[in-house]
């Protein structure tokens, strides 16, 4: 078990021992945000390909996200990516290419130009069902039929679970890829977790799962990282809540910093004001994280990457700009400060041996 090995090693966590080094948990956090999650796998890419540079100088082979993180978790379209790094196993570059191919698909044309309806409910922008025939289409690439369940009983060496809302009840919902013995599970495909937590209000329809209704969870949690923290505590350290000192690596991930004017372009005041309301509760959670981890983050054990500057007037919807997207992230990435930070990042994972698969019931 993880805990009774990293607990074991004693030692103060400045002074970590090899057993940390070598399994302690490493933990992804994959913020929502449209289109511009590529800018997300753009900075994890960054990430993994200077890992995997630095393996193969130990004549090691290169490794794939879910052969690193012991969890990983999403909201929205960070939701989308969390499962197909971890539920599909897919690497970093297949994942760009199947995310940009259904960025484009999905947001290529509007079902409304006007978002409001006749009776003055707001209707979805585009088509829930090109975007479930995209997964479909991701998952067969990957090998996997389109009616495969999240959770289907295997296994894995790294878990995976994507934020959603209950519409009924407003609650922040995780659906799971792996069971949890004190925890209620919702019985779901691949598809109907993926189209749950990407059901963002205004842009597409809600989804029911086992007649409960669902929407993205990006209007509650755009940041996961408290959930990436609470679901780690209950896999790991239930009876104790002492996470800290089990994680060697803890990385969130953000889609850039928005601005005002991303949300401007076409609009309703009041929709305006609750996308940039999403923005302000991304930072603020941030902020109140790493007051929490300030030990961790000092320590080199907590990372959050997130892009400043560049992607201020692109859109949850605007996959016309990719090429924005990328070359903003690869400016960010080359600041002196960034490459300092993926250089400790890459550092505390590169001694990483395996993710654990045994069930911690």
């Amino acid at each position: 078990m993880a805990e009774a090995n990293i607990q074991s090693s004693g030692g103060s966590s400045c002074d970590r021992s090899d057993a940390l080094d070598s399994t302690g948990l490493c933990l992804l956090s994959l913020d929502g945000g449209g289109v511009r999650g590529l800018s997300s796998l753009f900075i994890l890419k960054g990430i993994m390909d200077r890992l995997n540079h630095q393996r193969r100088q130990h004549n090691l082979s290169a490794v794939k996200p879910c052969e690193v993180f012991d969890l990983i978790g999403g909201t929205s379209t960070g939701g989308l990516i969390a499962i197909m790094l971890g539920r599909l196993q897919m690497d970093v570059d297949e994942c760009i290419g199947a995310y940009t191919k259904l960025a484009a698909s999905v947001f290529a044309k509007p079902l409304h130009k006007s978002r409001i309806g006749f009776f003055g409910g707001i209707k979805p922008m585009f088509d829930s069902a090109t975007l479930d025939r995209a997964i479909q289409e991701v998952m067969t690439s990957q090998g996997v039929s389109d009616d495969a369940l999240l959770e289907d009983g295997e296994e894995r060496g790294c878990r995976t679970f994507v934020c959603t809302i209950d519409r009924a009840t407003k609650d922040m919902v995780r659906l799971r890829d792996y069971k949890l013995p004190h925890e209620s599970s919702i019985h779901t495909t691949i598809r109907k977790a993926c189209l749950a937590t990407a059901a963002a209000t205004t842009f597409f329809a809600p989804v029911v799962i086992n007649n409960r209704t669902f929407a993205d969870g990006g209007f509650g949690a755009n940041n996961p990282v408290d959930e990436v923290e609470g679901e780690a505590g209950n896999i790991w350290c239930p009876e104790t809540g002492e996470l800290k000192p089990l994680v060697k690596c803890f990385i969130s991930i953000g889609t850039g910093n928005p601005g005002k004017q991303a949300f401007r372009d076409g609009l309703l005041k009041f929709l305006t004001e609750t996308m940039v309301q999403i923005a302000t509760e991304t930072d603020n959670t941030e902020r109140k994280f790493i007051a929490r981890w300030a030990k961790q983050y000092d320590e080199r054990r907590y990372f959050r990457f997130n892009v400043e500057q560049g992607l201020q007037g692109i859109s949850l919807d605007e996959h016309d700009k990719i090429g924005t997207i990328e070359a903003a992230t690869e400016g960010y990435l080359k600041h002196t400060s960034q490459m300092l930070r993926v250089r400790d990042c890459v550092a505390n994972m590169h001694r990483k041996q395996s993710v654990y698969i045994e069930d911690f019931a």
